[in-house]
């Protein structure tokens, strides 16, 4: 399983600076097909510096939700540290 990319990534309005709020579409790379599955997740950051990212995956998908959700995370974080996410 591998996620290829975020696709149509957007930034939901919200009130409080330290959590960011996206909605977007996931191509996953699975052992059979490519799936795109919409989520929704925010990045909130806490006061030492530690971000911290909730998931929540709409779609359907045929595979184990823990590794699927750790990579997705893993991949977001590493959009996010790459300033790649939009602000």
């Amino acid at each position: 399983m591998e996620v290829l990319e975020l696709k149509n990534v957007e930034r939901a309005p919200g009130a409080i600076y330290y959590i960011r709020r996206y909605k977007a579409i996931a191509s996953i790379k699975l052992p059979t097909e490519i799936v795109d599955s919409p989520i929704e997740f925010n990045i909130e950051m806490d006061p030492f510096g530690v971000k911290k990212i909730d998931l929540d995956i709409l779609g359907q998908v045929n595979y184990p939700a823990l590794p699927l959700t750790k990579a997705l995370k893993e991949s977001i974080l590493k959009l996010d540290d790459n300033g790649t996410l939009p602000i």
